[in-house]
């Protein structure tokens, strides 16, 4: 997992993950995978506005997420974790794995 940064409120996330299998080889994330975030500590999350792109531009196992935090459920001064909550890889369930992080005017003065 990688923090993708600090984020002004509205902004748009963009970031990719890679699925492999169990000796490493780059691999479809299937299985109708959804992508989940979460917000600090808590148990609320939300697919609104989370866009989940499996093998970006026709390369397997590149995964690009695009969030869009305009939505009400993003606030200023709160942390967000990016989960897997639907997919598996190489018929593996990889259900919560944590793909990214990001904040939202929580880490620097922008």
């Amino acid at each position: 997992m990688a923090y993708q940064g600090d984020y002004v409120l509205a902004a748009l996330v963009d970031f990719k993950f890679c699925t492999v299998d169990s000796t490493g080889a780059p691999t479809v994330l299937s299985g109708t995978p959804a992508i989940s975030v979460y917000k600090s500590n808590d148990t609320t999350q939300t697919t609104t506005g989370v866009t989940l792109s499996v093998d970006f531009d026709g390369v397997v196992g590149l995964n690009h997420v695009h969030i869009d935090t305009s939505n009400a459920f993003y606030a200023t001064g709160t942390d967000f974790d990016v989960v897997i909550t639907t997919g598996t890889v190489d018929s593996i369930s990889v259900v919560g794995y944590t793909v990214g992080s990001f904040s939202i005017n929580n880490r620097s003065a922008l």
